[in-house]
């Protein structure tokens, strides 16, 4: 098999871009070597898996130089030059798609060139282009922005400034251009400080949490919040439910803050780009995860209301984004664990059969397996159970420690208390020495450890420990993961008692 990254990249490829490729390499603008046309049209009849040992570098030169030796660098010379055009194949995809951006920079260009005339009929493209779209997002923003300065700058240097009207237009132009620079700069600066922050969270790097913080010392968000209002251009309503979902985390006790970003994100629900509604569904979800937290088990109100906005995202596919459509796996999680609290088994088993196909080809098989596992497991068929986590051969890194601490589960429940110890211990030994497990994530599965262990120790003594401090202790402990399950095992064990009695 080649051991080259173009080859992973055309495993993407469909039909039809495999025909356009081909079209690319062979136009004499970009390559004039036909082996090189020669070695795609081998290589790709391999086409999706491209795992045959058909597929050295050994065998590739006999077909495309039978008469001639073996040369190494001959053949890294041609594979690389494929590379190179693949490559350049996919920025010519991203100018075609990128119709907006192209035009701009086709206008700087002529800017350069000082072609008056071009350089007016191509804004007028552009412009069309911009306007086109039913959206305004960070992309439109910047766009509006290029645009608008590159208007003023091109007049002040080409045009006569004769009149005041004629002054008081062009000004407008960089007002204009200014604003959406602006709104631009919030967007990004909300959206990508959130990314930071939760992947700072799950990792359990502090020093991103104190840039953030500074960051956000910089500037009075409430002040731009009224400047951009004063100066509402096209997109208000994106730049409004992006300042609503920084308010609704910054004051997080007051509900109302969240209702405001619900409804400022389903009213305008036509308006945002298909990224846009993916970043605001997962900070309305990531609300209520971070909300049903901190209420009594028993308020059942963001429960609902997490599993709701889950189904919104999934019938309407808020969950892909303009760079991949694929589902992510952390999100993924968070339904199955979802689903399970709703006690909605026979829907999460609709789920994981329709939706597991969505999740990205090099990690699905495995995490399909572990949905099967966990799933299984709710449903009481423990050994089934097992037979689905023995079929995982992932690294996932927040999906092992999920693994581990099912597979700990598993054990009890089907009474093989030493291999459910074993696992529990080591599992302690894990959380101590990797750094890149979270306190608010180590803590929880150590508390599961913690408590397991204790029911081991009860079914293998025999011992008549108080289970109702055991019940309390559990209800009290802030942080413990699965503590449902714990608490019915603990339950298990009171019932067994008193039937003993």
């Amino acid at each position: 098999m080649l051991d080259y990254a173009f080859v992973e990249l055309l495993e993407s490829f469909t039909r039809d871009e495999i025909r356009s490729l081909r079209k690319f390499i062979i136009s004499p603008y970009f390559n004039r070597s036909q082996k090189v046309v020669k070695l795609y049209d081998i290589i790709i009849k391999f086409h999706p898996n491209f795992e045959s040992p058909k597929l050295s570098k050994e065998e590739l030169h006999k077909k495309i130089s039978p008469e001639l030796p073996y040369n190494e660098v001959t053949m890294r010379r041609l594979l690389f030059d494929l590379q190179q055009l693949i490559s350049k194949f996919l920025k010519q995809q991203y100018v075609e798609r990128k119709e907006a951006e192209t035009a701009i920079f086709t206008v700087e260009e002529l800017a350069i060139r000082g072609s008056e005339r071009m350089h007016a009929i191509t804004i007028r493209d552009a412009e069309k282009l911009v306007n086109s779209v039913d959206h305004i997002d960070a992309d439109t923003c910047l766009n509006r922005f290029k645009l608008e300065t590159e208007k003023f700058y091109f007049g002040m240097i080409n045009d006569k400034i004769d009149k005041k009207r004629f002054v008081d237009s062009e000004a407008a132009k960089l007002i204009n251009g200014i604003t959406y620079f602006i709104s631009y700069f919030m967007l990004e600066s909300i959206k990508h400080n959130d990314t930071l922050l939760n992947y700072s969270r799950s990792f359990n790097i502090k020093q991103n949490k104190k840039f953030i913080s500074q960051f956000l010392d910089l500037f009075d968000f409430q002040r731009l919040e009224i400047f951009m209002k004063s100066h509402s251009l096209a997109g208000i309503e994106i730049v409004q439910a992006y300042i609503n979902s920084l308010k609704t985390y910054l004051y997080f006790d007051n509900d109302e803050y969240y209702s405001q970003l619900k409804s400022s994100v389903f009213d305008n629900l036509d308006k945002f780009s298909i990224t846009d509604k993916n970043f605001l569904f997962s900070k309305l979800s990531g609300y209520c995860i971070l909300k049903n937290g901190s209420l009594n088990a028993a308020d059942m109100r963001y429960e609902n209301e997490l599993f709701d906005i889950y189904k919104k995202m999934l019938v309407d596919k808020y969950y892909q984004t303009e760079s991949s459509k694929f589902m992510p796996v952390d999100l993924y999680r968070n339904i199955l664990i979802q689903a399970v609290k709703m006690k909605e088994l026979r829907w999460l088993e609709e789920f994981i059969e329709e939706y597991g196909r969505q999740i990205h080809p090099g990690r699905r098989t495995d995490i399909i397996n572990y949905s099967y596992a966990f799933l299984r497991f709710e449903q009481g068929n423990f050994n089934e159970a097992l037979k689905w986590l023995s079929k995982i051969r992932m690294e996932e890194f927040t999906y092992h420690l999920d693994i581990r601490s099912l597979y700990i589960m598993t054990y009890y429940e089907l009474g093989d208390f030493e291999t459910a110890y074993s696992a529990a211990n080591a599992f302690n030994k894990y959380l101590k020495t990797n750094a890149m497990v979270s306190q608010e994530k180590r803590i929880g599965s150590e508390n599961l450890c913690k408590y397991v262990i204790k029911l081991i120790n009860y079914n293998n003594t025999n011992s008549r420990t108080d289970l109702s401090t055991l019940t309390l202790k559990l209800n009290k402990c802030k942080n413990v993961n699965s503590r449902t399950w714990l608490l019915s095992k603990v339950q298990d064990l009171d019932s067994s008692v008193k039937r003993a009695v």
